[in-house]
């Protein structure tokens, strides 16, 4: 073989080699949803959030804080500590519980709005996040929305 071909060949594995450097990992804004609210019996609300991590990279979830509404009207805040890792681009869940005198709307389903921080503390950061989507009743589960 030529050696000026030996000569390329081990420049090119050699940029190839140093180029590498693994996958880049990229922070993106985490948010909070409500995956079900139930109203229990004694009229406390059982809400389990859904926080999705839209990084390249797993992150540690320290705190969130957020002014839950209904129908546009202000129910209460929710502030939970989930202690949980969350992959990247994936997304988990934590319960947490409300008391308040706000009412579910009669009829199908409802809005509701979700806005705060979300605090990591691996890698560090603070989101502000706002989610606005709707809620329906679970059929047949009473005081159930989805």
């Amino acid at each position: 073989m030529n050696p000026r071909w030996l000569l390329v060949l081990g420049l090119a594995c050699t940029l190839t080699a140093c180029g590498g450097g693994g996958p880049v990992k990229r922070v993106h804004p985490s948010t909070a949803s409500i995956q079900q609210l139930a109203v229990q019996a004694d009229g406390v609300w059982r809400i389990t959030l859904r926080i999705q991590n839209y990084s390249t990279t797993p992150m540690h979830y320290s705190a969130l804080d957020a002014k839950l509404s209904i129908a546009g009207v202000e129910a209460g805040r929710i502030g939970i500590v989930p202690d949980i890792d969350i992959v990247g681009s994936s997304g988990d869940v934590v319960e947490t519980t409300l008391k308040t005198s706000a009412k579910i709307p009669s009829g199908n389903d409802f809005a509701y709005e979700l806005k705060g921080h979300i605090q990591t503390s691996e890698p560090k950061g603070s989101f502000p996040f706002t989610t606005s989507s709707r809620l329906s009743p679970v059929p047949g589960i009473a005081n159930t929305y989805r």
